[in-house]
């Protein structure tokens, strides 16, 4: 394979630690970038044609520079011709043909954010090859651009802008509404996160979380018209009995109050690990999954099942369903001596209650893109 390409790119998924659904609400979030990853093997052609393979699945595509329409039928091929799209309405210049062949261990449709880590990795990949003046931030912009107005998925800027901005052994408190951001050293000493997937697959742009986005928006709109605010996440948690009254809908309610109150379980939550105050991090993930699962209503049996099982083990000292929700992944805070045996009683009671297969994987904080050859 290394014969064959002229260069290869990587690029990490990622998981929230905290602050779930308030990205697109001008929230606080705290991803880190993991070592679950994008690998993107690419060669220059002699023609205008672009072609996109994967190790991973049987679809091959091929475009050309000059036709790059949206065409339903190119499946995940669309999210990096979506990039190419974006790249050159902006004026960038691309103008010769290319090989694309992705690899990947990040499990797809799991709410690692598979589909924002092949869009950084793409957009960063023809920065290098075209000598393209594009930064780690705007990379972020692109290719949140190409998902929403390609892609047709109404994203807020979190995943894209931690795959691209990662740093190895830190976190980012990102201010979505600004996108502001700022790098916070994780150390979370005996314990470590461990990743739980459900594999119960979900699509996102198939799914309530452009429901979601949708309820929202209406919300913001009518407390406007009681508020001064940008952003639901200028509000705070002590007008939350205003505006219940403003509102006047329970369910627009449930998600206003889940959103103000997971804003401000982010610094609670940078607070916790400052001082090393584990119980309190583990009952803010808790927190976090009871208002995911009742208030914003994007958690599910499958999620809702492998989070009671790991909340059950001895040495978890909190978990939660971390992504998008409606299937994909968990986290969980444990004791890192006890993975293997926190691994075998997740996947064990996890079978026995859904009779399907789970995956517990441990990982580590990953820097964002780079060029490997």
């Amino acid at each position: 394979m290394n014969d064959i390409y002229d260069s290869i790119y990587e690029a990490p998924a990622r998981v929230n630690l905290i602050g779930e659904h308030i990205d697109y609400n001008g929230g606080k979030v705290f991803p880190v970038a993991i070592n679950l990853k994008t690998k993107l093997y690419f060669r220059f052609r002699k023609d205008l044609d672009i072609t996109f393979n994967s190790l991973n699945t049987n679809l091959f595509i091929k475009r050309n520079l000059e036709n790059l329409n949206y065409e339903k039928t190119s499946d995940w091929a669309n999210y990096p011709i979506g990039v190419i799209y974006i790249l050159k309405e902006k004026g960038y210049i691309i103008n010769k043909g290319f090989d694309m062949l992705f690899e990947s261990n990040i499990p797809l449709g799991s709410g690692l954010s598979s589909s924002a880590s092949i869009l950084v990795l793409t957009c960063y990949a023809l920065a290098k090859e075209f000598n393209l003046n594009i930064g780690k931030k705007e990379i972020a912009k692109i290719a949140q651009e190409a998902e929403v107005k390609y892609c047709g998925l109404s994203c807020g800027i979190m995943d894209e802008a931690i795959i691209s901005l990662g740093k190895k052994n830190n976190g980012i408190i990102l201010d979505c509404s600004e996108f502001k951001y700022s790098y916070v050293p994780i150390d979370f000493k005996d314990y470590t996160i461990a990743v739980l997937q459900t594999n119960k697959k979900r699509a996102l742009t198939e799914s309530k979380y452009n429901e979601r986005v949708k309820e929202c928006n209406s919300a913001l709109e009518i407390l406007k018209k009681h508020y001064n605010i940008s952003n639901l996440c200028d509000l705070n948690s002590n007008e939350l009995e205003n505006i219940k009254e403003s509102l006047k809908n329970d369910i627009l309610f449930k998600r206003v109050k889940h959103v103000i109150k997971e804003n401000e379980r982010v610094y609670e939550f940078k607070n916790a690990l400052g001082i090393f105050d584990f119980t309190k991090l583990g009952n803010i993930l808790k927190e976090s999954h009871d208002s995911l699962k009742n208030d914003y209503e994007t958690s599910g049996f499958h999620l809702d099942t492998i989070v009671d099982i790991a909340n059950n083990f001895k040495d978890c000292i909190g978990a939660r369903m971390t992504g998008a929700g409606f299937g994909g992944c968990a986290i969980a805070l444990i004791k890192k001596e006890s993975f293997i045996e926190f691994k075998n009683y997740v996947e064990e009671k996890y079978f026995e209650i859904t009779k399907i297969n789970a995956n517990v994987y441990l990982v580590e904080i990953e820097d964002g893109p780079k060029k490997i050859k």
